[in-house]
């Protein structure tokens, strides 16, 4: 039984084109979407084995809609198929639980492996992305939540006590 995706880009061509190299790859297309909102009531009604969807979509992004579809279908994989490199879109994307990010400009080198890596489980970056990632700069560390010292909290603790 061929694996069957959906597939979400607002770009009619883009759809065609990632239709053609599916159908040839065996893959079955069970749905295309124009949007996010479109690709999560798919995905909800068809329950696909892969979701490929564009980071910019109208009425819903592919973040969101990636996250509405592990909801809705826990099952479905998902991969991000976009023109955005940027280190930020990619981790924000793998925090929402996509499992692979595939740059539209090396999608017919990449998306077929990509689709057989995410569905065994694993996680699949474009090289062109994972060079991004690894060449990006180190952010800045998450600052750490405010604690008091042992003094400090003592001090509050008697001030509490003392307006009582």
């Amino acid at each position: 039984m061929a694996m069957r995706i959906l597939l979400a880009d607002d770009n009619l061509i883009v759809r065609r084109r990632v239709r053609d190299l599916l159908e040839q790859q065996g893959f079955e297309v069970s749905g295309e979407a124009s949007n996010g909102l479109e690709a999560v009531r798919l995905a909800r009604v068809s329950q696909p084995d892969i979701a490929i969807l564009d980071l910019s979509m109208p009425l819903l992004n592919g973040l969101a809609a990636a996250r509405e579809i592990h909801q809705d279908s826990p099952q479905t994989r998902t991969i991000m198929l976009t023109f955005h490199s940027e280190k930020s879109y990619v981790l924000g994307a793998l925090r929402a639980g996509v499992r692979g990010y595939v740059s539209k400009p090396h999608a017919a080198d990449d998306l077929v492996v990509a689709i057989q890596e995410v569905a065994r489980g694993e996680t699949y970056l474009s090289p062109t992305i994972m060079e991004t990632l690894v060449q990006a700069p180190p952010s800045k560390p998450e600052a750490a939540p405010y604690t008091p010292s042992l003094p400090e909290r003592e001090g509050f603790i008697r001030h509490t006590l003392i307006q009582r």
